[in-house]
């Protein structure tokens, strides 16, 4: 697969790089960090990072700005991204002579005409540095393991989840190793606005927890609007239910768009992502997510999780 991967790599000479909607650390990390890494070991070749600019994750690297004709006979690697709906990109990927798929969540669709998909790894920052001792002239900097640990630390809150390994460890020492600022990184991973120190105020004033322990908490339009967030910031919320010794599993609810409810759900131990399918959504067995249109939708789904602890 990887020898494949290395092939395409040398044939092209533009590479753009793609990861997935509402992006995470490990998203931009993982996209920041290969453009990085390839851009070093091939500095001829013209390598772009496409997508919406986030401004709460731009200290892990920005976007740019790439034009329609570039993607013709290009190659498109798109990383961290389960499924093409959630690709950030309007479309133009596929006049690319080549897509590769290089991703960490449960392989529900292999869009890419090479897909290296692997669930078992906590990140798709950690596949990336695995490439880098597999394939020949691909190396470690400094600069892409800023990226990379960046986004080992944001897929596992640092460390916290249950997809943490030794392996996990290994690889993080190994960036850790080039020099990098960690308790920068874990500090602007930590950090958080007066809004959503805010808002998180407001979840545990509003929060439900049922018997079983299963949290929820649902913030619709108007009130998500009182907080003024900037983008991606609402992310920052999504674990704080489960640091409550009570919740076995949880979801946050957001309206940012009338009758378009994004939810986050997550779990300490029994697998969720089941319930995100079933909704249209997927994710990995912990963590997962999806969008539905109507409240009776949030119901339902919130009594399958309920359902889940009482099942277990």
């Amino acid at each position: 697969m990887l020898e494949d991967i290395q092939k395409e790599i040398e044939k092209y000479e533009t590479i753009i790089i793609l990861r997935h909607q509402n992006p995470d650390p490990d998203a931009i990390g993982s996209q920041v960090g290969l453009a990085t890494i390839l851009q070093e070991a091939y500095p001829q070749k013209k390598i772009y990072v496409s997508g919406i600019d986030l401004p709460v994750l731009d200290w892990i690297g920005h976007m740019q700005d790439v034009s329609p004709e570039t993607y013709r006979n290009s190659l498109v690697i798109a990383v961290d991204t389960a499924n093409i709906e959630r690709l950030d990109n309007p479309g133009f990927y596929k006049q690319a002579g080549m897509v590769i798929k290089i991703d960490h969540h449960p392989d529900v669709d292999p869009f890419g005409d090479i897909n290296w998909v692997e669930d078992s790894f906590s990140s798709c920052a950690e596949m990336i540095y695995i490439m880098t001792e597999k394939i020949n002239h691909l190396n470690i900097s400094k600069k892409s393991a800023y990226s990379l640990y960046s986004g080992i630390v944001g897929d596992t809150n640092r460390y916290l989840y249950g997809e943490t390994s030794y392996f996990t460890l290994d690889v993080a020492a190994k960036l850790a190793k080039t020099g990098i600022n960690i308790s920068e990184i874990s500090l602007h991973e930590d950090e958080m606005s007066l809004q959503v120190a805010r808002l998180e105020a407001y979840i545990l004033d509003n929060l439900q927890i049922t018997e079983s322990g299963f949290g929820s908490i649902v913030i619709r339009k108007n009130t998500l609007e009182k907080f003024h967030l900037a983008d991606g910031e609402i992310d920052h919320v999504v674990p704080l239910i489960g640091r409550i010794n009570t919740v076995n599993n949880w979801i946050v609810v957001s309206e940012k768009v009338p009758n378009r409810f994004r939810i986050n759900l997550r779990s300490k131990k029994i697998a969720i992502n089941g319930v995100a399918e079933k909704f249209g959504g997927g994710g990995h067995p912990l963590a997962s997510g999806v969008y539905v249109g109507s409240m009776d939708e949030v119901f339902a789904l919130m009594k399958d999780m309920d359902a889940l602890n009482k099942r277990n």
